[in-house]
């Protein structure tokens, strides 16, 4: 029982560990910027056939209009 007992608090202060650094990572300078970066790939993954071919749209369009 004693064993039992010794690793779940190794179990806990492992997660415990793993909490801190998440807060020290989500308190960071650049968290608002990861946050938006976030934001962006979770927006565009799943689009990702379209907004390459909207972009390639544009390039074509941007590049004829040019010449």
């Amino acid at each position: 029982m004693s064993s039992q007992t010794h690793d779940l608090n190794r179990y806990d202060s492992a997660q415990l560990r793993a909490h801190f650094r998440q807060c020290v990572f989500a308190l960071g300078p650049l968290h608002r910027l990861r946050c938006i970066a976030e934001a962006l790939d979770a927006f565009f993954a799943p689009r990702f056939v379209s907004v390459l071919t909207v972009m390639t749209a544009l390039v074509v369009v941007g590049a004829s209009l040019s010449i």
